[in-house]
């Protein structure tokens, strides 16, 4: 892969302090990148930053609640204040721990779940995108990575009542962005990871039941942080000039 093209450029990537961010973070830098880690947990963001730095990368991490409007809007223009542009924004953070064993069927959820759920995977990467895309279009472009999920397309899930549906939603987001801002050189896209082992999904789940979800992929492997962010360095590199309005799986070849 040709990461020529994003040495010197920057990132802002949210929950970036998570399994899957901080492999991002960390792949974006190692590509030459300077990478604004955005997370609700303030500490772990700068541990990733640090590690960043450590490493000879330029790094500086954000504490930013994703759920507030106002927070959002400060990101951007602290961000934007301290690295000058945004020349990737990958809104990769989403409303699960705490939540998400909550988050069951129709009849166990509550409209307080729902809500906050749209507002961090919804509603957050709208007011990011809002905020940023006017300096990517000063700029003469940008690209946008979005995380999604396969929970989005899987109809028989038992549960997930209100995460699967706001991805439904941010898939939606990511078509409109890509056709109103494609032709003034902005790529939009989406990632939708199937199940990624990280220390999240081992506590949610019993090995009898990781067992199963893996057996039903093709390639009978859980995918690894890693593989998210190696996806998300190619739709940010000109290798992918010619991809934007995609849903793009990255699940182990799930039916």
């Amino acid at each position: 892969m040709n990461t020529a093209s994003l040495e010197g450029k920057v990132a802002l990537v949210t929950g970036g302090a998570g399994a899957i961010g901080a492999a991002t973070c960390n792949r974006l830098a190692a590509a030459g990148m300077k990478v604004a880690v955005v997370d609700v947990r303030g500490e772990a963001a700068e541990e990733v930053a640090t590690a960043i730095r450590d490493q000879g990368g330029e790094a500086e991490s954000y504490a930013v609640d994703l759920a507030s409007e106002e927070a959002i809007v400060s990101l951007a223009a602290a961000a934007i204040a301290r690295f000058g542009t945004i020349d990737v924004l990958h809104n990769n953070a989403a409303a699960v721990d705490g939540g998400y064993d909550r988050d069951a069927t129709l009849l166990d959820l509550t409209s307080e779940l729902w809500d906050h759920t749209f507002a961090v995977n919804v509603r957050a990467p709208m007011l990011l995108c809002r905020e940023i895309v006017p300096h990517m279009l000063e700029n003469g472009g940008g690209v946008i990575v979005n995380t999604s999920s396969g929970a989005s397309q899987i109809a028989s899930d038992q549960a997930r009542t209100a995460y699967g549906p706001s991805k439904a939603a941010l898939e939606t987001l990511t078509r409109y962005i890509a056709a109103q801002y494609g032709t003034q050189g902005i790529r939009c896209n989406a990632i939708l990871p199937g199940p990624v082992m990280t220390p999240g999904l081992q506590a949610l789940h019993t090995q009898e039941e990781l067992d199963a979800v893996v057996g039903r992929t093709m390639l009978r492997r859980f995918s690894v942080p890693e593989d998210i962010a190696a996806m998300v360095l190619f739709l940010a590199s000109d290798d992918a000039r010619q991809i934007t309005g995609q849903l793009i799986r990255v699940d182990g070849g799930r039916p």
